[in-house]
Parts: structure tokens; C-alpha cells; sequence
């Protein structure tokens, strides 16, 4: 198994620090939070008053202000860690890609999962976007190298499926990239 702080360590090497590009829909983020889709989160104050401050930031800029960092951590832990409870997956590997791909997906992530252990495994799983006891339960009695290997290319389907949509396709290498740094760890 692998503790919040090393799933959080690896998943901000992908997501990065500030961000604003267009054509994302998620607007303007920070280590991965999206403004467009989390309005209210707390440390949009801090943000905006960093460029109150020192004017535009520059992309990939890490804001070195301590509290600002605990919130992103507490936003991760809260929305996708717990929400997803990823710390009742038993597998290190399996915890990480099915992490990052709800960080990066959200519910479509967990659905995502959800339809490999329907199509691969035999489960008979709701696809709700909700990592219950049942998904849980069917994640365990997989083989964690074979059910790896079949959300790794799940995703990668799913990543050309969307890069398809709008301006989707100017994220996709990105998308292909982050995917293939996530291995299979015994």
C-alpha cells in the first residue's frame, strides 16, 4: 500500500503548479485544481491575491506560501483520496493509477475503472462513478498486475476517445505521457 503522501507526491509531478491554458476547460488551475470546476475552493483567495500582488503568474509557477500548499492537500485528500477510498485498495500500483485517474477524470475515472472490472473480470458492478464495497470487493479479487495492465489501457482508450471533442487533442500527448510514467510495482 501507499500512504496519501506518496499517491499526492506522484500526482503533482503531472498536474503541475499554476496553470492558465486556453482551451482547457477547466480554466485556471492550480497543482490540478480547476477554478471553472471548483469555484469556492479557499485557496483561490490566496491566488488571486498573489497576482493582486506581483501582477500575471507564470506557467508552472509553484506560489511558495505554506498554507496555500496544505489546502491543495487537503483538497486531493477530501475530493479524490477519500471520496474514492483509495486507502481501501491494498495494492501500492492499483492505488496509484486508479488515484491519478480519478484526480484526472473524476467520477469518469471511477466509471472508468468500474467498466474494466465489468468487461475483463466478470463483476457485475452498477457504473455509478462510486468506488463502494462492491467495486472494492471486485478490484481485491482481481490479479493487481492483470487489472493494472487493463485500466492502463482503458485509459489510454479513453484518453483518444476524448481527445476527439473541442480542443481536447491539444492535451493528448500530455495525457499519454502521464499514463505511461505510472508502472507496475510488485
Amino acid at each position: 500500500m501507499k500512504t496519501f503522501d506518496e499517491l499526492f507526491d506522484g500526482v503533482i509531478k503531472h498536474e503541475g503548479y499554476y496553470a492558465n491554458v486556453e482551451g482547457d476547460r477547466g480554466g485556471e488551475t492550480y497543482m490540478g485544481v480547476a477554478r471553472n470546476l471548483h469555484p469556492d475552493w479557499e485557496g483561490w483567495q490566496y491566488i488571486d491575491a498573489y497576482k493582486e500582488t506581483y501582477g500575471e503568474i507564470p506557467w508552472n509557477f509553484k506560489i511558495d506560501v505554506p498554507q496555500l500548499t496544505q489546502l491543495v492537500k487537503d483538497f486531493y485528500k477530501l475530493t479524490f483520496y477519500k471520496r474514492f477510498k483509495i486507502d481501501e485498495i491494498s495494492n501500492g500500483s492499483l492505488q496509484e493509477i486508479i488515484f491519478d485517474w480519478c484526480v484526472n477524470s473524476g467520477v469518469w475515472g471511477a466509471r472508468g475503472v468500474q467498466r474494466v472490472l465489468n468487461q475483463f473480470f466478470d463483476a457485475d458492478l452498477k457504473m455509478d462513478g462510486i468506488i463502494g464495497k462492491m467495486t472494492l470487493a471486485a478490484i481485491a479479487n482481481c490479479q493487481p498486475k492483470e487489472l493494472f495492465w487493463e485500466i492502463k489501457k482503458a485509459r489510454i482508450r479513453y484518453y483518444h476517445k476524448i481527445a476527439k471533442k473541442g480542443k481536447n487533442h491539444l492535451f493528448l500527448e500530455g495525457w499519454l505521457k502521464r499514463i505511461g510514467k505510472i508502472i507496475f510495482e510488485n
